[in-house]
């Protein structure tokens, strides 16, 4: 962490921290990553999505083998090409690549409009989990140590594991449903 944002952090902390601990609010923590790691139906997103991944992975170095193997045959036949030809396979091959750069910016889009969707009902479940939490706790709020922002916390605020349970007998209770 650069001294800057630590530098940051620390003052965050110190301006939240002044007034919460003059109303005596209290702030608990979670580890997202940890939650993401542990829960099960974002372990079953993560492996959809990866499945996801490989096949435009797999359509996009298509489209590199087909254009490595267009310029490669170009490049062979360049010295007895006219001019002219040489002029237009480049355009073919500018073109091609273009068309490759295009359907890669699209995958990516479509992967992104993907993980939004399956990652959409899994962060709702997780935010209402804590809210729960959150207010049966009376807690001022609860931040995320994934996201760096805590410096150093009691480990007893820690309510990464009573939102791992609850998401778990939610999960468990929609299965049996």
């Amino acid at each position: 962490m650069s001294i800057s944002r630590l530098g940051t952090a620390v003052a965050l902390s110190l301006l939240l921290a002044s007034p919460l601990a003059g109303q005596g609010t209290k702030v608990g923590y979670i580890n997202s990553v940890a939650v993401l790691a542990e829960y099960g139906p974002a372990q079953d997103a993560r492996g959809s999505l990866q499945a996801t991944f490989a096949g435009f992975q797999a359509e996009v170095d298509n489209l590199d083998s087909a254009y490595q193997q267009a310029l490669a045959e170009y490049q062979q036949q360049m010295t007895t090409m006219t001019p002219e030809a040489r002029q237009e396979r480049e355009r073919q091959l500018q073109t091609q690549l273009d068309a490759r750069h295009a359907r890669s910016q699209e995958l990516q889009d479509l992967f992104e409009q993907r993980e939004t969707e399956v990652f959409g009902p899994i962060n709702e479940a997780i935010r209402s989990v804590l809210e729960e939490i959150r207010v049966e706790g009376n807690y001022g709020m609860i931040l995320d140590v994934a996201v760096q922002a805590i410096l150093v916390a009691d480990p007893a605020l820690d309510l990464t594991q009573q939102v791992l349970t609850r998401l778990q007998a939610r999960s468990g209770s929609e299965d049996g449903s």
